[in-house]
């Protein structure tokens, strides 16, 4: 209405100018201050502390009075800043920091999840979840729109330069030749598609979004529901020790959680009414602690059977996470008629601990390369790992001042026994990941054959003149072995040759212990003493052979025997047919 429009012009004002003034302090963090600046860690604190301010101040104006958005972004912006600037320290150049990734990560969320957080506590009300949901994801709305409008004004501007040149016009080319305009102008409509969102939040708001989401849940039931209904037919060998299997997992749980959520809205009456979704929500909540459990009990078998890494540490806190968001979800259903409610404080608490996380992470309480540095150390000092097994890479290049400080403590005593680390780390320095790698790998297959005879154990030696020849297998195969072979700790590589051929020729059946609980079967075909094929076995229901470790101690142990096979077959005859065969 008209009487708006004074309000609504200074608003616009307001956001122009600050997203103007965003626009140039990112030009100046890009293109100015890394030549004039020699400290770059000094670099970090600014960049990260001016990025989380104009965010912020965007990010919370509609919500906040002016002066109260710009003290909540003032303070947490120097926060989050200073704690980036702090996990900085860990490394010697600047550029491990983003290789690393966590950090940033880290420092992303505390300014993500802050905002609203930061907003209700200028509130004093810390707990009040509907004002804690609407304001988080009213500005997640607002920000998509006014990216989207973002993109929609620099293509009628590229179009509109396109246009005036076929004119010999180049004024707008001359105009965004001019260093600061490209960003300034930016930060200034992407300032005023935020003012119009805000204006207009009573039709730009998520609440299409949120009635979208929920009408998924059924579905992602029906996947999870099929899922845990498969699992006890397929095993979990290929889900345990896995990372990918346990990202999936995670994943899955992630957007289990996301759609619940959205699902129950702020309060019960904007949370949902239909039978089917309710259960559904109800359903799912019972599934969760299942899928969480298996993500999280992978990962703790991986670092059983290798020790920790930066990588292994991040994913254990996630899947610690979204377990306990899964249990939390779980003993609210399980209190009865309130369980929305109880699933909507259990989310503040949970959000409030990734905070904590978050924070921790960037700070010497989580140092995540110390810890990996040390338990690869362990590892190595006790015989758990060897000095191939050793990542040397990481520990030279890329775990920063923990990884130095290992070496040193190696380098303190180089005797024999670890001549073998010493000269994998110096051969380290100064390479890529790729190229160090590559060095590791590219052997010959005689090489490969002959490390891989000292690392398998046979039975079934008796029946042989000679001990088998692995020289003429697949240079694949070969490489895979070694590789896994000279990393089995608890249980070793093992061959057993005997008449499993057509006819009772000599064949050979290898066991290659993969996986931290599951072992992998192979047939080998053998010819006049040389291995020279080789070929993962199958179950019945196609997935690849594996036996557990008590089925492999059992062969191990002499409990096994070689017979016929028992499987159906045609006789027409003398003539045998069996199906694929």
């Amino acid at each position: 209405m008209p009487e708006n429009l004074p309000n609504s012009t200074a608003s616009r004002a307001y956001l122009c100018g600050i997203g103007a003034l965003a626009g140039l302090s990112l030009w100046l963090l890009f293109d100015v201050l890394p030549d004039a600046l020699g400290n770059q860690y000094l670099l970090l604190w600014i960049a990260s502390t001016s990025m989380a301010f104009f965010g912020l101040t965007l990010g919370l104006s509609g919500y906040l009075h002016p002066k109260q958005a710009l003290g909540v972004a003032s303070v947490w912006a120097l926060f989050c800043g200073a704690l980036l600037q702090w996990s900085s320290q860990r490394y010697f150049e600047f550029d491990d920091l983003f290789e690393a990734g966590f950090a940033p990560l880290c420092w992303a969320l505390l300014v993500l999840l802050g905002a609203p957080f930061g907003a209700a506590i200028l509130r004093r009300n810390l707990w009040d979840y509907r004002y804690l949901f609407d304001t988080a994801w009213g500005i997640v709305v607002r920000y998509f729109a006014g990216f989207i409008f973002l993109g929609l004004f620099w293509a009628l501007i590229f179009l509109s330069d396109a246009l005036f040149r076929t004119v010999g016009l180049t004024v707008i080319q001359d105009l965004l030749d001019i260093e600061p305009v490209p960003f300034v102008l930016s930060g200034l409509v992407l300032g005023l598609a935020l003012a119009v969102a805000q204006e207009l939040s009573d039709f730009i708001s998520p609440y299409l979004v949120l009635r979208l989401i929920r009408l998924l849940v059924p579905l992602v039931l029906i996947v999870v529901a099929t899922f845990i209904a498969v699992l006890p037919a397929r095993g979990l060998s290929n889900l345990f020790g896995d990372f990918s299997a346990a990202a999936i997992l995670m994943s899955v749980t992630l957007i289990s959680i996301t759609m619940i959520t959205s699902a129950l809205d702020r309060d019960d009456q904007g949370a949902v009414a239909t039978r089917v979704l309710y259960w559904s929500c109800k359903a799912l909540i019972l599934a969760l602690p299942l899928l969480s459990g298996l993500a999280l009990w992978s990962i703790v078998l991986r670092v059983e059977a290798y020790g920790w890494t930066p990588e292994r540490l991040a994913a254990a806190l996630a899947a610690a996470l979204v377990f306990a968001y899964a249990a939390l979800y779980l003993v609210a259903l399980l209190r009865g008629a309130r369980w929305m409610a109880h699933i909507r404080r259990s989310n503040i608490v949970m959000a409030l601990a990734v905070m904590a996380l978050a924070a921790l992470w960037m700070t010497p309480v989580m140092h995540a390369e110390r810890i990996a540095a040390q338990s690869q150390l362990a590892r190595y000092l006790s015989g758990k790992s060897t000095a191939q097994q050793f990542p040397a890479w990481e520990m030279q290049n890329k775990w920063g001042v923990a990884g130095q400080a290992v070496i040193a403590q190696l380098q303190l005593d180089p005797t024999a026994v670890h001549a073998a680390v010493l000269a994998e780390l110096a051969r380290a320095k100064g390479l890529t990941s790729y190229q160090f790698e590559r060095g590791n790998t590219e052997k010959s297959s005689e090489t490969l054959a002959q490390e891989l005879q000292g690392l398998v154990v046979v039975s079934g030696q008796e029946l042989l003149d000679v001990s088998p020849k692995y020289d003429r297998l697949s240079n694949r195969h070969l490489k895979k072995w070694v590789q896994v072979c000279s990393q089995a700790t608890t249980m070793k590589c093992h061959l057993i040759v005997g008449p499993f051929a057509d006819y009772g020729a000599l064949s050979a059946l290898f066991f290659l212990p993969d996986q931290p609980k599951t072992v992998s079967v192979y047939g080998l075909v053998w010819d006049n003493g040389a291995l020279i094929a080789a070929r993962a076995l199958k179950d019945k229901l196609g997935q690849v052979l594996s036996l557990t470790p008590t089925q492999m101690q059992a062969i191990l142990d002499g409990h096994h025997k070689v017979a016929p096979a028992t499987r159906q077959s045609l006789w027409i005859g003398d003539l045998e047919i069996i199906a694929n065969n």
